[in-house]
């Protein structure tokens, strides 16, 4: 517990046991986007942690899973590297102002270096200001503007 009296947010992997948890917040944040509850979000989820294919990481506060982040590994053949775009990345409602998100990046960054990779790649709609200024408050840098997302990198190794 924090001095203030807070629980302290913890990063982790996600684990098997942690799909039904990370599945609640996964539907709202289809929900977010517009798409209705299904149970195949479920099963999406429990097939990537389950099988390797992604790297998903959990904010606890407590024993509560109040965020979570979803990466894939990909390859950039030209540098001869591999990267990780952040795909998903969402706060419940109650714990948002708590540095979650940030948090969930970091531990992202932390592992992507850890682990080889080259970059961090996300991209972001293009009226998310919440999530600019999150990213480029971490280093990350615009790659790609469309005018109806953002892409930003995070350079983490120099390849040749």
């Amino acid at each position: 517990m924090a001095q203030d009296g807070t629980m302290t947010i913890e990063i982790s992997y996600a684990t098997e046991a942690d799909i039904d948890d990370v599945a609640s917040l996964f539907e709202q944040y289809r929900s977010f986007y517009g798409k209705a509850p299904t149970h195949d979000a479920r099963t999406f989820l429990e097939e990537r942690v389950a099988g390797g294919q992604s790297l998903v990481l959990v904010a606890r506060d407590g024993y509560r899973v109040v965020g979570f982040a979803q990466a894939y590994r990909a390859f950039d053949s030209i540098r001869l590297a591999h990267e990780w775009i952040l795909t998903d990345l969402f706060v419940d409602g109650a714990a948002r102002g708590r540095r979650v998100g940030g948090g969930l990046v970091d531990a992202l960054v932390t592992s992507a270096r850890d682990n080889g990779a080259h970059a961090v790649i996300v991209e972001t709609e293009a009226d998310n200001g919440y999530a600019h200024r999150l990213y480029e408050s971490r280093g990350f840098e615009q790659a790609r503007d469309t005018g109806r997302s953002v892409r930003y990198a995070l350079h983490l190794r120099d390849h040749h």
